[in-house]
This record gives C-alpha cells, sequence and structure tokens, in this order.
C-alpha cells in the first residue's frame, strides 16, 4: 500500500491544526487513521499479533477509540518496522529516563516529510516568523545521519523557524558565556529541554552579568520541551519552573510556551496556549485511561495519556500507551480560540505497569 494514493492521510496534511471543531474533525481524521491501520496491520507483524490477540478486525467499521495501542516501552524491546529496511533512512533514540533504555524509531522518507509538515503547522500557530534562536544545549545538532539523539532531531525541527542560531552551552553542558553577546536586542526565541533549562538556570541564578544581558531584549519567548529525564528527584512544579525561567531570562510567563511530545511520534507537538493548555491538533488525537482498568475516562478525570496519529509510516506507533498521566480540560471551548479538545499533562506515572500489554508480541 502505497502512502502516496491521495490519500486521507495526505488530505489531513493539509488542514489547519485547530480550526475544526470535535465533529467536524470526526470522519477526516477516523477516516486517515482506517487508511494507517490498514497498511500497519499489513506490514506490521508486531502490530498485527496485538490486533489479533485483543479481536481487533480491522476490516469491520469501528471507531478510534477502538484502535489497539501499543504501549510505549515496547519501542524501547523490539525494533518496530512496516517498512524494509532498505527504505530506513534515520534512526531516532529517545532521551533514555530512569530506566536508561532508550526508544528507537526507524524512519523513512514518508514519515520524515509529514513530521516536518505536522510540526511546522504547529508551530505557525505559536510563532508567527522566524526568530534569532538561543539555544540551552551544546551545539549537537550537527550529528550526523543516519543515527541521531531525540534532542538532536528536536533542536533540526526547529530550525525552519530560526533565522539565526547560538549554542549557550559547552561540551561539557556549562555556560558558554561568549554565545549570549550580540543577541538581537529586539527579540530573542529561548530554546532548550525543561531538565537542561533547569540545571543551566541554577547553575547560574547569580549570574548578574548573563541576567543583565536579557534586561536588554525587548521580547523574549521561551520554548521547552522534554520533561526532567534524569533529573526527577529535583523536579518543580510548572508554576515553579516558569517564576525562575522568567526571572532569570526576563520573560513574561505568559511567552514560556511548554510542548509536550514524544520521540515515538516525532512531528506531532503540543505546546502551551495563552490560557496555558496543551491543544490536539487535527493530525492526532488524545485519550485519557484509567490507570487501573484502561477505560476511557471522562473530561477531567486523570489517567495514562492515549496518544493516537496517522503520521508515523515507517513503524507502527499510530496508537500509543504513554506512562504519563494527564486530563482532558475541555473540547471546542478553550479561551485561546482553539478547536478540538485541550489538556493538561500532570506528570509521568512512577513505575508505570500498563496492564495486558508487553506479552502481547512475545
Amino acid at each position: 500500500m502505497s502512502a502516496k494514493m491521495g490519500s486521507n492521510i495526505e488530505t489531513l496534511l493539509e488542514s489547519d491544526p485547530y480550526t475544526l471543531t470535535k465533529n467536524e474533525k470526526g470522519v477526516i481524521f477516523l477516516n486517515s487513521m482506517k487508511e494507517a491501520v490498514s497498511f500497519h496491520y499489513e506490514k506490521s507483524k508486531e502490530f498485527r499479533k496485538i490486533c489479533d490477540n485483543r479481536g481487533f478486525t480491522q476490516t469491520k467499521n469501528f471507531s478510534v477509540e477502538e484502535i489497539p495501542f501499543l504501549p510505549v516501552s515496547l519501542f524501547k524491546k523490539f525494533k518496530l518496522k512496516s517498512v524494509p529496511d532498505s527504505e530506513i533512512f534515520k534512526t531516532v533514540y529517545s532521551s533514555a529516563t530512569t530506566s536508561d533504555l532508550p526508544s528507537i524509531i526507524f524512519l523513512d522518507r514518508i514519515t520524515s516529510e509529514r513530521q516536518t509538515k505536522v510540526l511546522i503547522s504547529i508551530m505557525r500557530n505559536f510563532l508567527n516568523e522566524k526568530k534569532d534562536f538561543l539555544v540551552i544545549d551544546q551545539d549537537n545538532s550537527m550529528n550526523t545521519l543516519p543515527d541521531i539523539k531525540s534532542r538532536s532531531s528536536a533542536i533540526r525541527g526547529f530550525f525552519p523557524f530560526m533565522k539565526s542560531v547560538k549554542f549557550g552551552l559547552d561540551d561539557d553542558l556549562k555556560l558558554d558565556e561568549a554565545q549570549f553577546h550580540g543577541l538581537n536586542e529586539k527579540s530573542v526565541c529561548v530554546f532548550g529541554f525543561t531538565w537542561l533549562l533547569y540545571k543551566t538556570i541554577s547553575e547560574n541564578k547569580d549570574n548578574i552579568k548573563i541576567k543583565n544581558i536579557f534586561k536588554t531584549i525587548e521580547n523574549i519567548i521561551i520554548i521547552h520541551m522534554g520533561g526532567w529525564k534524569k533529573l526527577q528527584d529535583l523536579q518543580i512544579s510548572k508554576e515553579q519552573f516558569n517564576q525562575m525561567a522568567s526571572d532569570f531570562f526576563n520573560c513574561k510567563k505568559e511567552k514560556i510556551i511548554d510542548i509536550y511530545g514524544m520521540t515515538e511520534q516525532l512531528g506531532t507537538i503540543y505546546p502551551d496556549c495563552d490560557a496555558g493548555y496543551k491543544h490536539v491538533p487535527i493530525y492526532s488525537e488524545i485519550m485519557i485511561r484509567n490507570t487501573d482498568t484502561l477505560e476511557i475516562e471522562d473530561i477531567g478525570k486523570s489517567g495514562f495519556i492515549q496518544l493516537l496519529s496517522p503520521i508515523p509510516h515507517s513503524y507502527p506507533g499510530i496508537s500509543l500507551l504513554s506512562d504519563d498521566i494527564g486530563k482532558i480540560i475541555g473540547i471546542d471551548n478553550c479561551p485561546c480560540g482553539r478547536k478540538g479538545k485541550y489538556f493538561q499533562f500532570e506528570k509521568r506515572a512512577e513505575q508505570a505497569d500498563i496492564k495486558g500489554c508487553g506479552d502481547t508480541i512475545d
């Protein structure tokens, strides 16, 4: 089955991320997911086995809620692919957390092009022009294909929004003060990973010289993502983090954008809106599942975050059950004006044990 078949997925990719209501989105998203399910059922023996073991028949008329999910932990244990090795041109490794085992994601050009298109479409809703970027990281964006880390991949994903870029840390992840001089005094986008921004701010909170540089810049936006990784023991609340970042970078709190996303579904990201919520674009769907029963939860109730998207082509990552906890806040009525579901990420589950999944493809 070709991905270039005048498909529902390709039609989906041409759509604006946030203008359709839940009902307007329903049919086009379901048709795209049916196309993706059919492809991966045929091409991925692991996905097919999970479907069969759960009594799911992809030939019948099914709803989005009925599509079987893969726990993200499977990407740490198995090399999941839906295309031949000859079509893989890039392998992305997630940042390992407490398990020290990274997820391994195999990308073909179709998946990579889709991910880039989706990320650009989403972020144009939040960054309406190219900006000068200060990346609070070492200059690892030049890692060569085919094997790259998820941090490098994320930085590369934002290249289309960069008028210029400086990297603020040296190879030991310590502040490289020379990179902070000569920043654009009109507007700068500070970009980084949550744990690394926290580490940098904590180590330099008394560095008056650096803090004074940011006082000379008129408009500062902070974009961060990636969670706390191996600094889980030092994790602070979102409110505390925003206060620290605001004080250090001289940035208004409403200009701090936290992005939720997963290596296992690169490109499909969930930035904070002005009201502080994360929005589900037309390219994906999110459901919340009870941490004990795995049944779908109602609006306002917390549980595991399930992420669905037809974007992955080279691997069967179209329906994933994360070990993240969150809740749906509302649908179609966010104060920011974007349509569709909006939600909050709350925390990573402690030693998450997602039942009924791990033994389905052994």
